[in-house]
């Protein structure tokens, strides 16, 4: 695909509309996709002119609160640029991203990753697994660290102004407008590519050392052969968390031996069975051996 083509944006944004407007048809008629329908030949070129030129900013995000969750949800246009701009990135991702990130390869993702595992599992005989979870990932995100980023691997100047612009984008509260500085869209068409260019660094360190190493969003999964090569990359990662301004999920990270048995991606794999009783299951975590005191997060400088 010519990246910046006016005429395949313009259908990419097309197509993605009429998808949503056809889930919105039983709307009530005063909801925006309806007069967005009305207006298409107007919103629709503009804001694909203003991508081209680097001059697109994009919406506030207006905040939900609900029981459970807080939302912060992008109007529906910006839903729609973005998901032009992302297509516009893509063919970046082969040069910037890691081929151990498998949450960019789409839906396919899960599927590549656990025919990886399997692989080495039965070829390579790891003795040793690390399963790690980042906390509030995406919230956890601060701002001027992912625009360093972006000006790091994103040379051109349009391109970094629109993502500073979606990065910084100003949310509307029930008591005001907000300038976070910290935290991404949970649900943007772009918060998988601001996942997996910021922890960049990791992917890239672990990636150099001689283990097995995947990620899927902030699911992150280490084989090893040896202890020394645990402890090894269990270091490093918690260095790397550590200037990322991370922190691990305590009751989601894991580190044993893989005869007792692990679970990624909701898959729980029991390699010393048979490769039939590898199946897809509910996350248990009690397929894991313990955390002993030894192996306590805080013992290598974890972050609380």
């Amino acid at each position: 695909m010519k990246r910046w083509d006016a005429d395949q944006m313009l259908e990419i944004g097309k197509k993605l509309f009429a998808k949503i407007h056809k889930q919105k048809k039983h709307a009530n008629h005063n909801h925006d996709a309806h007069f967005m329908a009305r207006e298409i030949d107007e919103w629709l070129p503009q804001g694909i002119q203003a991508m081209i030129n680097g001059t697109y900013d994009p919406r506030c995000l207006k905040r939900h609160y609900f029981p459970d969750e807080v939302v912060d949800q992008l109007h529906l246009t910006d839903r729609i640029f973005q998901h032009i701009l992302l297509q516009q990135l893509k063919p970046t991702f082969k040069h910037v991203m890691s081929k151990n990130v498998y949450h960019l390869c789409g839906p396919a993702g899960v599927k590549h990753a656990t025919q990886r595992i399997r692989q080495v599992l039965q070829d390579g005989s790891p003795r040793y697994v690390i399963r790690a979870d980042v906390k509030s990932f995406y919230k956890s995100i601060p701002h001027y660290k992912l625009v360093q980023d972006i000006k790091q691997y994103y040379s051109d100047p349009r391109v970094q102004a629109m993502l500073i612009n979606i990065i910084k984008n100003p949310i509307e509260t029930s008591r005001g407008y907000k300038n976070a500085d910290s935290g991404i869209a949970l649900r943007g068409p772009l918060s998988q590519f601001f996942s997996g260019l910021y922890l960049k660094p990791l992917d890239d360190a672990l990636s150099k050392m001689e283990v097995t190493y995947l990620r899927y969003q902030d699911d992150i999964l280490i084989l090893c052969h040896t202890k020394r090569q645990l402890n090894r990359a269990w270091r490093k990662m918690l260095d790397i968390f550590n200037e990322r301004r991370l922190s691990l999920s305590h009751k989601k990270t894991r580190r044993g031996e893989v005869s007792s048995g692990f679970h990624f991606l909701g898959v729980c794999y029991a390699p010393t069975q048979p490769e039939s009783n590898t199946t897809v299951m509910p996350v248990n975590d009690a397929v894991m051996v313990p955390t002993q005191i030894d192996q306590d997060l805080c013992y290598w400088g974890g972050v609380k």
